[in-house]
């Protein structure tokens, strides 16, 4: 009996080392280099496997530099046990749509993702080794979100918050950003009365590997990351506004509050944030009125597209550009609604269901928010009503509340919309479309009968389609009413006929002739 019992005891004693180790964290350091940054780490106990606990984050970049170890499908693996290992880490090479980037460069500077060198089943620590000159914000728990490291020189505090801007910023963008991240968090505080969690960071960058030309996002550490991609993003300044708006309003709506319908709803934070971003810019004279209303009706529009006349399938509203499009469109009817009964605006709607969520185990959802609103909103018609009638009880909803739409389409919609519905009939099988560069309208279509050989066309119908789209689609429109050809006028002097027999119907895009005010009035 003396010797089972022994082996036993031995056992037990060696589950309870295994589990105090198991209490023990491992320790991550992360050194900034030229081209990325080395990551070193000291684990609890010797062990011949690790695997990084987000599966998510993008890792064809890093690489492991500890001789007789392996890094493959998010595991570090060896044949001896090891307790410590070292990895270079180089910047993501691609933005890719709702995923974290793992490293990115801000001039000088590095952004990581903390919880993408987080180990599973063990606590990890993230601290930085600093080189003179050198800061990281935030100071300490970097681990769970977004750490910035990089020349102290960068950073410039904004009251309680921090801007962080590389030398290679332009003048321009720095002062935009600066300007609008302050009034952003000052409005969004005085609306919504929390004090956030953490220090608010909010750090641009130019060097974003695309492909977007603007790209941003937050984390739980408070730090906002805005990546611009190349220099075409010049040409969208009036974009910037919005969108640090639409990222310092996830500080109050996405962290520090727990959001049960993140990935499942996404409508609602995402929509919430759109929204928020307009209101708070045209409120703060950052935007005009009908800036704001284009905004809108570019949702508005965006909604109808993606839902269609089809009854409601949720994961329309799950990825893409659904949870945005339509998002701002609830946010806009749930505003209209409540300033119609005196009730407050939307951001009296989010005070109190964020106020209500902080002191809740569950946080807030799209249930609550719904039920704010109540079953009689406008918003059900959106996601409950049959999809055959959904848009006609919406616009007349709409017009309950003070909302007129009208038709007009832009010259971008009446060309693409033209161009498609003559190749829909001379392209039988295989893809089709065009590519609409600035003086270069080039077809594109293998099978595309006298369309084919990817044309660059100067002229439909004898209108410049870039230039005079109305005009193109006019003329188009009757040709096709007629049944005759459609005449091309391609850049290499042949006139190509296509076959369009049938009707051209008028695209149907909504813009907000009239609407209350998007201001709101201050606290």
């Amino acid at each position: 009996m003396l010797k089972p019992l022994a082996v036993a005891l031995g056992l037990s004693l060696a589950c309870l080392a295994v589990d105090a180790a198991a209490q023990e964290p491992a320790s991550v350091v992360a050194t900034r280099t030229p081209d990325g940054m080395v990551v070193r780490y000291a684990l609890p106990a010797p062990t011949t496997r690790v695997v990084f606990a987000d599966k998510d984050i993008i890792r064809d970049r890093w690489s492991v530099a500890t001789p007789g170890l392996t890094l493959a499908e998010g595991a570090i693996t060896s044949d001896q046990p090891f307790d410590a290992f070292e990895l270079r880490i180089l910047p993501d090479a691609a933005e890719v749509d709702r995923i974290y980037m793992g490293l990115t460069r801000a001039g000088d500077g590095r952004v990581v993702y903390g919880p993408g060198l987080k180990l599973e089943g063990m606590e990890t620590t993230l601290g930085f080794d600093l080189a003179e000159g050198e800061t990281t914000l935030p100071e300490t728990g970097g681990i769970e979100g977004y750490a910035w490291v990089g020349p102290a020189s960068d950073v410039t505090a904004e009251g309680d918050a921090a801007l962080v801007l590389g030398t290679n910023v332009d003048p321009e963008l720095k002062t935009a950003l600066g300007e609008t991240f302050s009034s952003a968090l000052a409005f969004y505080h005085a609306r919504l009365g929390a004090d956030l969690p953490t220090r608010a960071t909010l750090v641009g960058s130019v060097d974003s590997p695309g492909p977007a030309l603007f790209r941003g996002d937050v984390t739980d550490t408070g730090v906002i990351s805005v990546r611009f991609h190349g220099e075409a993003w010049r040409q969208e300044m009036p974009l910037v506004t919005p969108f640090v708006w639409h990222e310092a309003f996830h500080l109050w709506n996405g962290h520090g509050v727990e959001l049960r319908d993140g990935d499942s709803a996404p409508w609602l934070h995402e929509g919430g944030a759109d929204y928020a971003a307009v209101v708070g810019a045209v409120t703060a004279d950052a935007m005009s009125e009908t800036t704001g209303r284009a905004r809108i009706a570019q949702g508005l529009n965006g909604c109808r597209r993606s839902l269609a006349d089809a009854d409601l399938d949720p994961a329309k509203l799950r990825s893409g550009s659904g949870p945005y499009s339509c998002g701002i469109l609830i946010q806009w009817i749930a505003d209209l609604e409540a300033r119609k009964a005196g009730t407050g605006d939307v951001f009296t709607l989010w005070k109190t269901m964020l106020d209500a969520a902080r002191v809740s185990p569950t946080g807030y959802g799209a249930s609550d928010f719904r039920t704010l609103i109540g079953p009689d909103s406008a918003v059900a018609v959106l996601l409950d009503g049959p999809g055959a009638t959904r848009w006609a009880t919406i616009r007349s909803r709409l017009s309950d509340l003070g909302v007129t739409l009208e038709n007009r389409p832009d010259d971008r919609t009446l060309r693409g919309t033209a161009l498609m519905h003559v190749a829909e009939q001379n392209c039988p099988t295989g893809s089709y479309g065009f590519y609409d560069n600035p003086g270069e309208l080039k077809l594109d279509g293998a099978n595309c009968g006298a369309l084919s050989g990817e044309p660059i066309i100067d002229t439909i119908e004898g209108f410049d389609p870039q230039r005079a789209s109305r005009a193109m689609f006019d003329a188009v429109q009757a040709r096709c009413a007629a049944g005759l050809p459609v005449r091309y006028g391609a850049r290499d002097g042949r006139t190509l006929e296509a076959t369009c027999d049938k009707p051209l119907a008028e695209p149907e895009v909504w813009a907000i002739a009239e609407a209350p005010p998007l201001s709101v009035k201050a606290p």
